[in-house]
């Protein structure tokens, strides 16, 4: 009797402690919580803004400048700092009004060192729009992981459990045979032994399990005391992965971190253009209309019209030293492109051999899952029998019990390659929110 209420409690603690309405999360909304809540997306987002806003700065070079200005003064004048003196008068006149109104227009005709920032700043939008891209992508492979975690500790409660359930058994099996006269007191020694040990994993578990429901709330922006429902299958397997060189043609088309350098590139070719124009000679046009006078009555019209052209003669070689710099940082980016295509093919060759891997051992696992419970059901009839000792039963009972704990790793394992894959190819979007891609089927 005390030994069922042991487990009862037990079975009671691994429950889930919070009280709150259980919410259903697919994997889908998981990645969109994360999206909408996570600081990191949030921050990408704010920079493309920036860069935006960059762009817009750059392109009013380009653009007509408009002004307006006036004022209302009243002043005096020594004229003997501009050359005059009127003998027996003073030099400083007396005070007089002034006012005026007036108008101004500036632009740039040609520029082009201000026409290749624009377009730089441009790229940089580009740049920076990729970069949230990867970033996302990020975040729906940690999600995705997350969620697997919360799934395999879900998983593992849910087979400890049935294995408290079945030692119980076994150990009221141990018990009846002792008070039948033909089993011993160390066969109910190793019985309580086997469910005590049962007993605390499922402790262990429960624990794995809250700390993973803690990993994947704070991921979705979530109350810590909220109860989770996962609703799609994390064990779901595919037919097959795709082959390895359409996995990498996939990851070289579609991965966010090539783009992102080839864009950075196009934005050092561009800074590099920028910079070389700064040589070229500018043309501005230029106008100022006034309206000035002593009183407003008195105010007469007057204008400026100007066409103004730069050319750049000795700049002490700052030129030459931007363009150096720019082009330091395009070699720069060619060497990270490089880098980069070499990793992503390591991760989807990692990839693949992981999965293959996990799927192998899934087989193999389901196999030894079911060739465990053959052997305890046969142990178990011949201890009922007289015919073995407990000691064959707790053999049994610890085979099938590594069996399932390697069943789920397995699954797990199978899963999270699975979405591995789907990152290093840069399909994990597709994946999340279509449930498959065209690559990665519902098994049969």
């Amino acid at each position: 009797m005390k030994t069922k209420i042991t487990t009862a409690l037990l079975v009671f603690l691994a429950l889930p402690a919070w009280s709150q309405e259980p919410v259903r999360l697919s994997l889908a909304d998981a990645i969109g919580r994360a999206l909408d809540t996570g600081t990191a997306v949030r921050i990408a987002t704010t920079s493309t803004r920036e860069a935006e806003a960059r762009a817009l700065e750059a392109r009013s070079a380009l653009q007509p400048q408009l002004g307006a200005g006036g004022q209302l003064a009243n002043e005096t004048i020594n004229l003997a700092t501009f050359g005059f003196s009127v003998p027996g008068q003073p030099n400083v006149t007396d005070p007089f009004n002034v006012v005026d109104a007036h108008i101004s227009f500036a632009m740039n005709v040609i520029d082009f060192a201000a026409k290749r920032r624009y377009q730089a700043a441009r790229a940089g939008v580009k740049v920076t729009q990729e970069d949230q891209r990867r970033l996302e992508n990020e975040v729906a492979a940690a999600v995705a992981s997350l969620y697997v975690s919360y799934g395999r500790s879900s998983a593992r409660i849910e087979e400890i459990r049935a294995n408290v359930d079945l030692f119980t058994k076994l150990r009221q099996l141990a018990l009846d045979q002792k008070n039948a006269g033909v089993g011993t007191r160390l066969d109910t020694t190793r019985a309580d032994v086997q469910l005590s040990r049962q007993q605390q994993a499922l402790l262990v578990a429960a624990n794995q399990r809250d700390l993973a429901r803690l990993a994947l709330l704070r991921a979705i922006g979530a109350d810590f005391e909220t109860d989770l429902v996962l609703t799609d299958d994390w064990t779901r397997a595919i037919a097959a992965p795709p082959p390895l060189q359409a996995a990498l043609e996939a990851a070289r088309r579609q991965r966010p971190e090539l783009t992102v350098l080839e864009q950075r590139l196009r934005l050092a070719e561009l800074n590099i253009a920028a910079a070389r124009a700064e040589r070229l000679p500018t043309v501005e046009a230029q106008a100022l209309g006034t309206e000035s006078g002593n009183r407003v009555r008195d105010l007469e019209w007057s204008r400026t019209v100007a066409a103004v052209v730069n050319v750049p003669l000795f700049t002490g070689r700052r030129i030459e030293a931007r363009v150096a710099e720019a082009q330091a940082q395009r070699d720069q980016i060619r060497l990270q492109q490089n880098d980069t295509e070499r990793q992503i093919e390591q991760e989807v060759r990692r990839a693949l051999l992981a999965f293959d891997s996990a799927r192998g051992r899934v087989e193999l696992a389901t196999q030894g899952v079911q060739l465990a419970q053959d052997e305890l059901e046969l142990a178990s009839d011949r201890f009922k029998a007289g015919v073995a000792s407990s000691i064959e039963v707790d053999n049994a009972q610890t085979s099938l019990s590594t069996a399932r704990d390697l069943r789920i790793d397995a699954l797990a394992d199978e899963a999270q390659a699975r979405f591995d894959l789907a990152r290093s190819t840069g399909e994990i979007r597709t994946l999340i929110s279509t449930n498959q891609s065209p690559t990665m089927n519902d098994a049969q």
